[in-house]
C-alpha cells in the first residue's frame, strides 16, 4: 500500500485538517502487516471518536432526565420502542386477482402504505409466498409489527410521508423483499437496504414460524 499513513483528512468549517489515528500516525506508513490495525482505527474514529464530544454531551443531558440505572435493563431495540413508541401503519395489500385495500393500522395521520411501496426481487406481487408474507404481517400484534419493521429497516419509525419516502444508506430506498435462501432457512435482513431476504417457504405455517423466529432472535 503506497502513500497512506495512519491519518484521516477532513474539512472542518472550510479548513482542511489532518487527524492522527494513533500517536505519531502521520509518520507511520500503512503496510500489508499493519493494514488491519489501520482499518480498525478508521472504523473506531468514524463511529466513535469523531462524535465523542457530541455524544458525551447528549448522554449527559439524557441522564439528567432519565437516570442511567433505570434504562440499563433495556437493549437498544427495546429502548427505541420505549422512546419512539409503536408505529401505526396503513398498509395496502394486493391479493390476486384483484387489489384489496386492507387498513391494518395507522401510522401517525399519514397514509403510509407498506405493501404498495414495496419492491420485489425474484418474486412477483401475486406469488403465493408474498401473499403469505403480507397475511402474516396483518396477523401480527402492534408491537411485533414494529419489531418486524425494526428487523427490516433498523428502526421502528418511518418518514412522515410513509413508506414512499423510506430512506436507506444511499438515500431513498423502498422496502424490498428478495427471494433468497433455502426453504428451511430463516429470513435475513439488510437494514441499510431496507430489505428482507425471504426464502421460498413451502407453506404459510412455515413462513409464519420462520419470520417470527427471525424477528425475535434479532430482538434478543
Amino acid at each position: 500500500m503506497t502513500g497512506e499513513t495512519f491519518t484521516i483528512v477532513e474539512k472542518r468549517f472550510g479548513e482542511t485538517v489532518t487527524i492522527d489515528l494513533k500517536p505519531g500516525g502521520a509518520d507511520i506508513a500503512v503496510t500489508e502487516e499493519n493494514k488491519k490495525e489501520y482499518v480498525d482505527l478508521m472504523v473506531e474514529y468514524y463511529i466513535s471518536k469523531r462524535v465523542e464530544d457530541q455524544f458525551d454531551a447528549f448522554i449527559s443531558g439524557f441522564n439528567e432526565l432519565i437516570p442511567q440505572d433505570l434504562i440499563t435493563v433495556f437493549d437498544e431495540r427495546e429502548l427505541e420502542l420505549l422512546i419512539g413508541g409503536i408505529s401505526e401503519v396503513d398498509m395496502y395489500v394486493f391479493l390476486s386477482p384483484f387489489p384489496i385495500l386492507i387498513r391494518v393500522l395507522r401510522f401517525t395521520n399519514e397514509r403510509g402504505d407498506w405493501a404498495k411501496f414495496t419492491n420485489y426481487r425474484w418474486y412477483e406481487v401475486n406469488d403465493e409466498v408474498i401473499q403469505w408474507f403480507w397475511k402474516c404481517v396483518r396477523s401480527l400484534p402492534r408491537e411485533r409489527k414494529s419489531r418486524l419493521l425494526q428487523f427490516a429497516t433498523g428502526t421502528t419509525r418511518i418518514p412522515a410521508n410513509g413508506f414512499r419516502d423510506l430512506q436507506g444508506s444511499n438515500g431513498l430506498q423502498r422496502f424490498t423483499i428478495e427471494k433468497a435462501g433455502d426453504p428451511d432457512e430463516l429470513p435475513k435482513s439488510h437494514t441499510s437496504l431496507n430489505r428482507i431476504d425471504l426464502p421460498p417457504h413451502k407453506d404459510y405455517a412455515t413462513l409464519e414460524h420462520k419470520l417470527i423466529l427471525a424477528v425475535e432472535r434479532v430482538s434478543l
